[in-house]
């Protein structure tokens, strides 16, 4: 992804989890693409960053959202994409660590409508203290929102499928606090190279977000379309809202309308960046 430009200040480290750098929009994979010792550097220093891209509802194309996305800054300045760091961290281990720096910048940002998605891996939202500093930041949220016309809870939590290493049974359970809260649950890249439906039946998830790659697919791939319409059928049996990811062009857009997604994301409309203010959308 090109550069999100203006970033936030670094949040404070939150909720610790028991080579040359890449350019902006690399795509490499595997614990290997990213030097972990620079990756380390990085988040000692503080130069993690939130990136905001937002969620459209297809049928009129009104922004209805936006979801954080994490951004390292080089010490030059470069910004580098989650995908070229995200397996190195979660290789070994700091992949939560990202997840809490992330939500506190998402959380203390204030100024933006409609619902924030926030990623999150089920190893941070496993570690009651990783919880416990959700809510505190809730809290101080809600205090800055006196006044405001601001009606609804807007934080929702994002599941990647990829990181499903939690019992969905425990995870719910240690949930409940920020779901009594009004936080709301997302499943991630849904449809991708791993099995989430043990989650879908035991958490209360309220979005299913749709990988790019099954969007793509169901466009030229007749089977690819037989499992996204499956998916979109048990969606709404299940009363979901579906999202799909990775919309790039209007044939994709008209193509998610007709089969009947909701809401949307993609460079289409945006790319990630600090400077885009949502509230200027609404």
């Amino acid at each position: 992804m090109d550069s999100p430009g203006l970033l936030t200040t670094a949040a404070p480290h939150i909720c610790r989890p028991t080579g040359p750098w890449l350019s902006a929009g690399a795509n490499l994979r595997g614990s290997d693409a990213f030097p972990r010792a620079q990756l380390r550097l990085a988040l000692q220093e503080q130069r993690l960053r939130a990136a905001y891209q937002t969620i459209f509802r297809l049928h009129d194309q009104q922004p209805v959202g936006q979801e954080a996305l994490a951004r390292l800054l080089t010490p030059q300045g470069r910004v580098v994409d989650a995908q070229a760091f995200i397996d190195t961290a979660s290789a070994i281990g700091l992949e939560p660590r990202i997840d809490a720096d992330i939500t506190a910048q998402a959380m203390a940002e204030g100024s933006f409508q409609g619902k924030m998605f926030m990623n999150c891996s089920s190893a941070f939202l496993a570690e009651p203290s990783c919880v416990d500093k959700l809510q505190l930041q809730h809290r101080q949220w809600l205090e800055q929102q006196l006044g405001s016309a601001q009606r609804f809870t807007p934080w929702v939590l994002e599941i990647t499928e990829r990181n499903l290493h939690t019992d969905p049974v425990r995870l719910r359970d240690n949930l409940e606090p920020l779901l009594d809260l009004g936080f709301e649950l997302a499943l991630d890249d849904f449809g991708s190279n791993h099995s989430a439906y043990p989650y879908l039946a035991a958490l209360p998830i309220r979005y299913l977000k749709i990988d790019r790659g099954l969007v793509q697919a169901s466009m030229t791939i007749p089977r690819s379309e037989l499992i996204l319409r499956h998916l979109l059928h048990l969606a709404q049996d299940m009363r979901l809202i579906t999202i799909a990811e990775g919309i790039q062009d209007t044939t994709t857009l008209r193509w998610m309308q007709d089969i009947g997604v909701h809401w949307g994301q993609g460079f289409f409309w945006t790319r990630p960046d600090r400077a885009t203010s949502t509230t200027a959308l609404f």
